[in-house]
């Protein structure tokens, strides 16, 4: 059996990994002004530069991907324990939904995405503590608000089409 994954997996822990990166850049501009004046950094030619820009592209793909499995490992858990999301954990019944509701694997995606920008943004607030920068703080701290209430709303979207006992025959019944 061929496991496949779907290229917006990739292009989505690229673009994680991406932003992480740039908000590294702008909380700590010194440091990657001197990474980059660096005499090796000058000296690269092209045959190196190549191994170290596909290099550069699997660490964001991985810090990505570590950035999606914390919010998979850590958030989830903490925000069905302190009941801030509403959640179903029944996994057959939600594949059972997902036949009878296609848009249910969007709404899955989008929880996981919005899951993925909570971790994202509050690391990058709590580097921006760590380094001092207030403004940024704030920024970050209100865009990891803006991915909880996202991942709240996408959550309750899809429990209440997993509590749905109307079968798609009943509706169309009913509309007629």
């Amino acid at each position: 059996m061929e496991i496949k994954v779907p290229f917006y997996n990739i292009l989505n822990m690229l673009l994680t990994g991406l932003i992480f990166i740039g908000g590294c850049v702008i909380i700590y501009p010194d440091q990657t002004l001197t990474v980059l004046n660096n005499e090796i950094v000058k000296n690269i030619g092209t045959g190196p530069e190549i191994v170290i820009t596909v290099c550069a592209f699997a660490a964001t793909y991985e810090i990505g991907l570590i950035i999606n499995r914390t919010g998979s490992v850590v958030v989830e858990p903490f925000l069905k324990w302190v009941k801030l999301i509403s959640f179903n954990d029944n996994y057959v019944l939600f594949n059972q939904k997902k036949k009878q509701y296609p848009i249910m694997s969007t709404f899955s995606r989008e929880y996981a995405l919005s899951r993925t920008g909570i971790v994202l943004f509050l690391v990058m607030f709590a580097m921006s503590i760590s380094a001092t920068k207030q403004r940024l703080a704030i920024a970050f701290a209100a865009i990891a608000v803006v991915y909880y209430l996202s991942c709240r709303k996408h959550a309750a979207k899809i429990v209440a089409l997993m509590q749905d006992d109307k079968t798609t025959e009943e509706k169309s019944g009913e509309q007629k």
